[in-house]
C-alpha cells in the first residue's frame, strides 16, 4: 500500500474515532468511502474536502457535477505541478530551464483560476 493510500486509511480511522459515520455512497472523485460528521457534513478522507450528495433530479445535480470537475482539475494540476518540480530539479539547460519555468507560472495561474471557481461555487 502506498503512503498516499495509508494516508488516507489512517484519516477515515481518525474520522470514526471522532465519531464520523461511513456512509454506503463513495466519492464521486477517487470513490473512496465517505463519511458523516457530527456536524451532519459529508466528508471525503482521500480527498480532504466535504461532499455534496443530491438526489437524482435534484436542482444541485448540475453544481454537484461542477464541483466533482473542479475538484478533479485541482488534483490534475497538482500532479503536473509535482511532474514539473521533478523535470526543473533534475534540469541544468538554461533555455529548457526558462521553458519549464513558464510552463510553471501557467500551471500555477491555472490553479489560481480553479481556487476562484471552487470560491464562486461555495
Amino acid at each position: 500500500m502506498g503512503q498516499g493510500r495509508k494516508d488516507d486509511v489512517s484519516r477515515m480511522v481518525d474520522l470514526l474515532r471522532s465519531g464520523a459515520v461511513m456512509l454506503a455512497e463513495t466519492c464521486p472523485v477517487c470513490h473512496t468511502p465517505l463519511f458523516k460528521l457530527k456536524s451532519g457534513d459529508v466528508y471525503c478522507a482521500a480527498c480532504e474536502k466535504k461532499v455534496l450528495i443530491v438526489k437524482e433530479g435534484e436542482a444541485g445535480e448540475f453544481k454537484v457535477l461542477q464541483l466533482s470537475t473542479i475538484m478533479d482539475l485541482d488534483r490534475t494540476i497538482f500532479a503536473k505541478l509535482a511532474e514539473l518540480n521533478d523535470m526543473i530539479r533534475h534540469e541544468s539547460d538554461v533555455d529548457r530551464l526558462y521553458e519549464l519555468a513558464r510552463c510553471l507560472i501557467a500551471w500555477l495561474e491555472a490553479l489560481d483560476r480553479v481556487k476562484k471557481l471552487k470560491e464562486d461555487l461555495s
